[in-house]
């Protein structure tokens, strides 16, 4: 059976090789245009929407399309060191005051907590990376969505 910490390291290597490979669906090329090819006219008899009003923004829908994956991968995350909190809360309740235990669950909690503020900071500093390059590109914010 296989311990804790090494579901927990697969699990979390899993959930970043899927949000690597997520995005491979979606990628355009620049500067295409499906004028003259007959793409809008076959979306639109299929249903498929193809007025987005990302389109008509600076950068196309990228810059959309990575703040609700920077989102999704945030909210991944921050689900996942509550779970380990809880995990670790519920490990203190059952360790009955043996030390190592006691030891081992407040190392959990204390991980958990660690991985939380660096999630937490990675995120403001990309904000300000992106606010700070659309500003000297002149485009719109790089805030996610």
């Amino acid at each position: 059976m296989m311990s804790l910490s090494k579901v927990c390291l697969t699990l979390v290597f899993g959930l970043l090789l899927c949000g690597m490979f997520a995005p491979l669906g979606s990628v355009q090329a620049q500067g295409f245009t499906s004028d003259n090819t007959g793409l809008q006219e076959t979306a639109g008899r299929a249903g498929f929407t193809t007025n987005l009003p990302c389109r008509q923004q600076p950068g196309g829908c990228i810059p959309a399309f990575i703040g609700t994956a920077v989102n999704a991968l945030l909210g991944i995350f921050g689900a996942l060191f509550l779970l380990l909190i809880i995990w670790g809360g519920i490990q203190w309740m059952f360790a009955q005051g043996d030390t190592n235990k006691v030891k081992a669950a407040q190392d959990t909690i204390k991980n958990a907590i660690i991985g939380l503020v660096v999630v937490a900071a990675s995120f403001a500093i990309a904000t300000y990376v992106l606010d700070a390059l659309s500003e000297v590109t002149g485009e719109a914010t790089g805030t996610p969505v």
